[in-house]
């Protein structure tokens, strides 16, 4: 009887922690919001983004399907424009 008390108890903690570590609070306190990922950005085949629309098929062709893309310009003038597709 104690042993079976003892094993109940023992899988309901499990069970617990289990549920606990699933859950959304759990998660946003393993990685929080100040640690941003940056989005999946590639260069388009002009090397120059127009707007938003035209890296749409570029996300879209490299796998990735978002309306939400943006070109990132350069901050000098060796780096490529680049469009950016978040998730």
């Amino acid at each position: 009887m104690t042993r079976m008390v003892h094993y109940l108890m023992a899988t309901m903690f499990v069970v617990l922690v289990m549920i606990y570590s699933n859950s959304t609070s759990c998660q946003a306190s393993l990685f929080p919001s100040s640690v941003k990922l940056q989005p999946p950005c590639f260069e388009p085949p002009t090397h120059r983004c127009v707007d938003g629309r035209s890296c749409v098929f570029v996300c879209q062709y490299n796998g990735i399907r978002t309306y939400r893309a943006f070109c990132k310009h350069p901050t000098h003038a060796q780096e490529p424009y680049l469009c950016c597709c978040p998730l």
